[in-house]
């Protein structure tokens, strides 16, 4: 017979297999889709689909020929009013000289080439699904952790240390890929300007989206193993001197 304990985290479970389904079959779908069509990832009316390798940009003051130490540069970009900039900027009137076939977007918020080699696709493309597959891998362990917690005790040993793991697992695994991301747009970054960067360490640093909210769930959920821990000794101990 079930116990109660196990009948109240039985809609959890449903909740969460859901959860894991939905996002297995999205993260499929958007893989398939780039291993497929080889990286295609943007689309506009009346043109043709492009592989493109996206990043941040280098702040302008870091790029050396760029338009504020530029005359001329300066006068290309001051030129033209913004109404009737074109989009995205030609080549001449770029903040600052890049690579041939390197466009900004977004009104410079990245960097674009249209780039479907094995290599750099595959670079970019590990970049853009590190941390979801990370997260997909700790639903699963959820799903795995609430299946024992039904079929034993809450405070067994075994859901403890499942419990652990999934905490330090969500926190080193998203803070790894988090620094991988990182050092993949600054290398593509990098490699789209024509001109030297300053301080190309310093550019990585604040480009970090440092996963704070996953570090903190995952330090709670190590918390919470220590504290179902010392309440299954506590349990234990009790049993013994009844």
């Amino acid at each position: 017979m079930p116990t109660d304990g196990a009948n109240s985290l039985k809609w959890t479970k449903i909740i969460v297999r859901v959860l894991l389904v939905l996002f297995a079959g999205l993260m499929i779908y958007q893989v398939g889709h780039v291993a497929l069509t080889g990286g295609v990832n943007a689309y506009g009316p009346g043109d043709s689909a492009h592989s493109l390798v996206c990043a941040p940009p280098p702040n302008i003051l870091d790029v050396e020929g760029n338009y504020v130490e530029d005359p001329q540069r300066r006068k290309a970009v001051t030129a033209k009013e913004p109404v009737n900039a074109p989009y995205p900027p030609q080549q001449d009137d770029n903040p600052y000289p890049v690579e041939q076939g390197v466009e900004f977007y977004d009104k410079t918020v990245k960097v674009c080439k249209d780039d479907s080699g094995l290599g750099i696709q595959l670079l970019y493309q590990s970049s853009r699904f590190a941390t979801p597959l990370v997260l997909l891998a700790a639903l699963f362990l959820l799903d795995r952790l609430i299946g024992d917690a039904r079929r034993r005790s809450g405070f067994d040993a075994a859901v403890v240390r499942r419990l652990r793991f999934l905490g330090v697992f969500l926190g080193a695994g998203t803070l790894a890929t988090s620094i991988f991301t990182t050092l993949v747009e600054t290398g593509l970054a990098v490699s789209m300007v024509a001109s030297p960067i300053r301080n190309v360490w310093e550019m990585a640093l604040s480009g970090w989206a440092f996963p704070w909210e996953f570090l903190i769930a995952g330090l709670g959920l190590v918390v919470m193993a220590k504290v179902v821990r010392v309440g299954a000794h506590m349990r234990e101990e009790l049993e013994g001197t009844v």
